[in-house]
């Protein structure tokens, strides 16, 4: 029989947290309301890139927000929130004595929206509360800004929980780059096979555990199964509270 774990790592989004799309603002276009952060933006925007819609603005960050998913998809590489916003002002023609500042400030009132619509499941935080008197608990996440990841964190109450915590943008790269599994077993001061890690997100999470060699128990919400031809994970559950039996397995 292996060992017990003595440790476990979470994903954040999806995992530990929930997302309510119904808490961001609203921006119409054509006639039609959607769920954006862009729709916060409007008086920053006028500020910094006059004669600049936020419609027109949220269609030069999706480009360049689908164009960064491609690029990271095969070099795995973390780019800032800033950095996807600087992009974007190019596109809008901002003034390059401003370019970078700009995009600051708009990626922190982006980021803010979105630290406002999560949402921590009581049951979530129940678990936290008794895995912390067995077990040195981290934080593993791809997520684009450090400083939101903690506001999040603080915000739910969840620091005191968490002995390690690593967010793809601080580290440069991003799951399933075996690197951030790494990174956190050297914060928690554990080998791979003494910890499981936990996460949602079959390409991302269960890929980067194993590439770490780390046991991973996928919440396969949907009940959808692994892909066809995947290697399967350790353990699948249908929520976060399931893990307590991969744990007594462990």
């Amino acid at each position: 029989m292996p060992a017990p774990y003595r440790g476990v790592l979470f994903d954040l989004f999806g995992t530990l947290i929930g997302f309510d799309p119904s808490r961001l603002p609203e921006l119409e276009i054509d006639g039609r309301r959607l769920r954006t952060t862009v729709g916060a933006l409007g008086t920053l925007l006028a500020e910094l890139v006059p004669g600049t819609s936020p419609p027109e603005f949220l269609q030069a960050l999706m480009t360049v927000s689908d164009e960064m998913a491609r690029a990271r998809a095969y070099d795995h590489v973390e780019l800032p929130s800033r950095e996807r916003f600087r992009r974007a002002l190019e596109r809008v023609a901002c003034e390059d004595t401003i370019l970078l500042e700009a995009a600051v400030h708009l990626s922190r009132a982006h980021m803010a929206c979105i630290v406002d619509a999560t949402v921590l499941p009581p049951a979530h935080a129940a678990l936290l509360a008794e895995l912390r008197g067995r077990y040195p608990l981290g934080l593993v996440s791809n997520f684009d800004d450090t400083a939101a990841a903690y506001d999040i964190l603080r915000r739910h109450g969840l620091v005191e929980y968490l002995d390690t915590v690593v967010v793809s943008e601080a580290l440069g790269l991003r799951k399933p780059h075996p690197g951030l599994l790494r990174a956190a077993l050297r914060g928690l001061g554990l080998p791979a096979d003494a910890v499981l890690f936990v996460g949602d997100t079959f390409r991302d999470d269960v890929a980067s555990a194993q590439a770490a060699g780390v046991d991973v128990a996928w919440i396969d919400a949907q009940g959808s199964g692994a892909p066809d031809g995947a290697v399967p994970p350790t353990y699948v559950v249908r929520e976060l509270g399931d893990i307590r039996a991969c744990l007594h397995h462990g």
